[in-house]
């Protein structure tokens, strides 16, 4: 699976593009933070390497508005810290713009939401990989022809 998608790239969802970041800034953070407590310094550089073999990471607006508010969560002093130190890292990710009158347009809009259905065109549009720990969006995205892995199933290899 990994050929296939590694020129189109892996499209990460909210919650681990919040580990990827967190992990890029500290990977001794991640079972500290609130947002990434389930996850472990092992999952990130699981993350970090696994995406590395990808052409580029891509995300949608809907999906960075997401993490940026779960990411302000961070105390205010290390926030402004946390957001110096990630900069580089997400200029380096490649923003897809889906138009909003395309989302709420989209079949199940009203079932998975603005953040979930922007997953859906972007990954269609560039044929790339999705990556989530959301089994409700994972099982959606199976069935409408959009390639995705849950990696709460790998994490269990």
């Amino acid at each position: 699976m990994l050929v296939r998608y590694k020129k189109q790239g892996a499209f990460l969802d909210t919650n681990l593009l919040v580990l990827y970041l967190v992990g890029k800034y500290e990977p001794e953070f991640v079972p500290k933070f609130k947002r990434t407590a389930m996850y472990t310094e092992q999952d990130f550089h699981w993350l970090n390497e696994y995406v590395s073999q990808f052409s580029r990471i891509v995300v949608t607006p809907q999906v960075l508005a997401e993490t940026w508010n779960f990411l302000e969560k961070i105390n205010e002093i290390k926030f402004k810290e946390f957001i110096v130190s990630i900069l580089p890292t997400l200029y380096e990710v490649n923003e897809l713009y889906i138009e909003k009158d395309e989302v709420i347009s989209a079949e199940g809009f009203s079932y998975m939401g603005i953040t979930d259905i922007s997953v859906i065109l972007a990954a269609k549009s560039l044929d790339c990989l999705v990556l989530t720990d959301d089994l409700r969006a994972y099982s959606y995205f199976a069935s409408h022809e959009v390639m995705a892995i849950n990696i709460n199933h790998l994490r269990q290899v």
